[in-house]
């Protein structure tokens, strides 16, 4: 398929976003609790199993489902909730409505199935601005089972693969995304509270209303990218833990406590560091904050190993060749330390893992950026567990491997619009939210 028949992301002035530098009413940081928890984990991973973990828990629920989540387009997830809200089950939504294509529609038609729906108190809502972005991906079922993860509800992110680990032969492509569900009624709880006092900063805003008037039209172009030619080589089904006693699990949120935990975590590191993420803006302060931590631990360890998977970047080099002289500032170069995730493999990088030491393991929905850690609502876990650890490792062991080292194999890999694209089979859909800095 020639290249010139696809218009580049810049050509599409139609494809309007909410402006995220709004002015902010206060917020308060909360002290976030730690859990010592001795119960199931399912640990999961995109493109190959999300959809069929979540698939399988939403289809267990018998009383509630409630979700914070940054964009949602995926009209089979939509099903799912719907499924759930005609046997009985009250499903609630937070989310940032950003009015990309497919959103609208889609909010509205679980309005009208009957899910309580809030908008999400972010530079997106009409009256209730307290982040930037509210930019978690957090499920809670049942009150008893609690989804953290990276990935939205987004075609790439949660490609339609309802066989655990993908079926081969039918394998939908997909971004690089991680999650883990916790079954754990404290945290659940906990978890509860976070997202219901964050709708009701929406609700107390706007009078009980809910549901406000989009701040822009619905953006009409559809996004794709050319689908990556092969499968990964290895594919991981989701794995369930059972441990035989307590281990320490610590949320993880911004803008409560990730500038807290993460330094501290990053410069105790004595052996491995291992950070898979879309993109490092390194000359952002906090950003740097959290690199000097990595310099910090590589001084006190010079043999520490620190190996960093990034997304290809897309557009104009800038900030990407940042992000890049960022961290060759702090003796990270690309080839031995840092490298692109294969787009002959995935659609995107949009994974947010940070694991330390073989044994410490963050999965959240931060990006490393100054909003991310700083202003916008995200939400991670970070788990002290070997076990779990090394199940993700293996999977980040599998992208450093096959990931791109060299610099000149690293072309360009904006998302298209597809107005102009004849070979519709040979191309993924994609959402803009997984794609823009946030």
């Amino acid at each position: 398929m020639p290249s010139d028949t696809i218009a580049h992301l810049p050509m599409l002035p139609e494809l309007r976003l909410i402006p995220r530098q709004c002015r902010l009413r206060a917020y308060t940081p909360q002290v976030v609790p730690a859990f010592a928890i001795a119960d199931q984990f399912i640990a999961y991973a995109s493109p190959e199993a999300t959809y069929a973990v979540t698939q399988r828990l939403l289809a267990g629920a018998r009383r509630t489902i409630l979700i914070g989540i940054y964009d949602f387009t995926a009209p089979y997830v939509r099903d799912l909730l719907v499924a759930a809200v005609q046997r009985g089950v009250q499903v609630s939504v937070m989310l940032d409505l950003d009015q990309r294509k497919g959103e609208p529609e889609l909010w509205a038609d679980l309005l009208a199935q009957g899910c309580v729906g809030v908008p999400a108190p972010s530079c997106a809502s009409a009256e209730a601005r307290y982040f930037p972005s509210c930019h978690e991906k957090v499920i809670v079922i049942d009150a008893a089972w609690t989804l953290v993860q990276s990935g939205n509800y987004s075609e790439a992110s949660i490609p339609q693969n309802p066989t655990d680990g993908g079926d081969p032969a039918q394998f939908v492509p997909g971004n690089r995304d991680m999650g883990l569900a916790v079954h754990s009624a404290p945290l659940a709880a906990y978890f509860t509270q976070v997202l219901q006092s964050d709708m009701q900063l929406e609700l107390a805003a706007t009078g009980g209303r809910g549901l406000g008037e989009p701040l822009l039209a619905a953006a009409s172009s559809t996004l794709a990218a050319v689908r990556p030619p092969q499968i990964p080589p290895t594919r991981f089904p989701s794995r369930r833990f059972r441990p035989r006693r307590p281990i320490p699990v610590q949320p993880v949120l911004s803008p409560d406590n990730y500038m807290q935990v993460i330094p501290d975590l990053l410069a105790a590191a004595t052996h491995t560091i291992a950070i898979e993420q879309q993109y490092i803006r390194g000359a952002q302060p906090a950003i740097r904050t959290l690199l000097g931590a990595i310099r910090a631990a590589r001084t006190q360890h010079p043999a520490l190993q620190v190996r960093i998977v990034l997304a290809r970047p897309y557009g104009a080099p800038d900030p990407a060749d940042a992000d890049l002289a960022a961290l060759a500032e702090c003796d990270l170069h690309f080839g031995p330390h840092v490298r692109y995730l294969n787009p002959a493999y995935f659609v995107h990088c949009h994974n947010k893992l940070l694991l330390v030491d073989g044994r410490r393991v963050l999965v959240s929905s931060q990006n490393w950026s100054d909003f991310a850690v700083t202003r916008n609502r995200e939400a991670g876990l970070l788990v002290d567990y070997a076990p779990l650890a090394h199940y993700y490792q293996a999977i980040f062991d599998l992208d450093w491997a096959t990931g791109l080292a060299d610099l000149t194999a690293a072309p360009d890999a904006a998302p298209r619009g597809m107005a102009a694209v004849q070979d519709l089979a040979a191309l993924v859909p994609l959402s803009l939210g997984d794609y823009v800095e946030v």
